[in-house]
Parts: structure tokens; C-alpha cells; sequence
């Protein structure tokens, strides 16, 4: 039976994980610790083909403080760490290899370096205001030549007056080319 592809991330008191199997059916999945580390078994059918997925987790987990989420798109884990296990963990699995990890990849939407997690966790954006008032784009910024809505007789702000910008070298005329 194929195995589904997951991705994971992590921060000190708790892991990401995304099962990627797309209308699920049938889904069961079951977290539970057994000799020392945590432990996942998924099943669940998507249209003709049945997935099936068992990942050893490299230290014990929090079985009752951990959520499952099983969307139309993934099925969603957030797995908490026990107190004695918190803290970044340099592999998910116990086995290490890439026999034994080439269905699992790195979410880099979700991962935050370990040096990095707090001030992450602390970001408060409110305090810039509303950042659609700017449109998305850089406006008021001039454009290149000869595109629409650009005065050409414009300088620069300070008056002064570039080399290679002057109306009498514009209008200079240039010698016709020898064929």
C-alpha cells in the first residue's frame, strides 16, 4: 500500500504535521507512545487507493494535549511534546536515514529556527496600521520613458539639471548611419 507524503515542522513545545492525502475517506489515525517514544498509525482511502502510515517520533508525546484535523485537502496534527521532551528535536523520527524518512519532508511555511522561535511567537504586527491603504504597489514611484501617464518635462526633485538631461541635448540631431 503507498505511503502518503507528510510534511512537518516544529517549535519547543509542539510539532506540525500535514498528511497529504486529498478526500480521505475512512481516515483513522491514533497517537500513542509505546517504549519510550510517541507513535502514529494513519489509514484512509482516497478514491481507489488505501493509505497507509506509521512514523516512530524520536521522543514521547502528549497523546491527550495533541488535535487532529481532517480536511478535504490534508489531514492536520498538532502533537504536543511532553514537559520532558520539549524543546527542538533534531530528527521527527527515531529511525534516521533516508529509507526510513523519504515520505517526510520540511514545512517551510510553518518552521522557525530554534534561536528565532520567541521573537516569532512575539511579533505584533497591529502596531504598523493597515498596510492595505498602500495598494500593493510602490506608487508615486516614476516609471521608465515613454510610458503613459508620465510627464516628460518632469526633473528631478532639487531642479538641478543632470549631464545627458538638457532640452538642447535632446533635441541635438544625430548624423545619419552609413549603410
Amino acid at each position: 500500500m503507498p505511503v502518503p507524503t507528510c510534511t512537518w515542522a516544529q517549535r519547543k513545545d509542539k510539532l506540525f504535521l500535514t498528511i497529504d492525502v486529498q478526500d480521505v475517506k475512512d481516515a483513522k489515525t491514533n497517537l500513542d507512545n509505546v517504549d519510550g517514544s510517541g507513535k502514529l498509525t494513519f489509514s484512509g482511502k482516497s478514491g481507489d487507493v488505501q493509505y497507509d502510515l506509521e512514523i516512530s517520533f524520536m521522543k514521547e508525546i502528549d497523546v491527550s494535549a495533541s488535535q487532529v484535523s481532517v480536511s478535504p485537502r490534508c489531514i492536520f496534527l498538532l502533537i504536543a511534546k511532553t514537559e520532558s521532551t520539549s524543546g527542538h528535536w533534531p530528527r521527527l523520527t527515531k529511525e534516521s536515514g533516508k529509507q526510513a524518512t523519504q515520505h517526510i519532508k520540511c514545512d517551510w511555511d510553518k518552521w522557525v529556527d530554534e534561536d528565532e522561535e520567541d521573537e516569532a511567537d512575539k511579533m505584533d504586527f497591529s502596531q504598523y496600521g493597515n498596510f492595505d491603504q498602500f495598494g500593493g504597489g510602490m506608487g508615486g514611484m516614476g516609471g521608465m520613458g515613454g510610458m503613459e501617464g508620465m510627464d516628460e518635462e518632469e526633473d528631478s526633485d532639487d531642479g538641478e539639471e543632470v549631464e545627458g538631461d538638457s532640452k538642447e541635448e535632446e533635441e541635438e540631431e544625430l548624423p545619419d548611419l552609413v549603410k
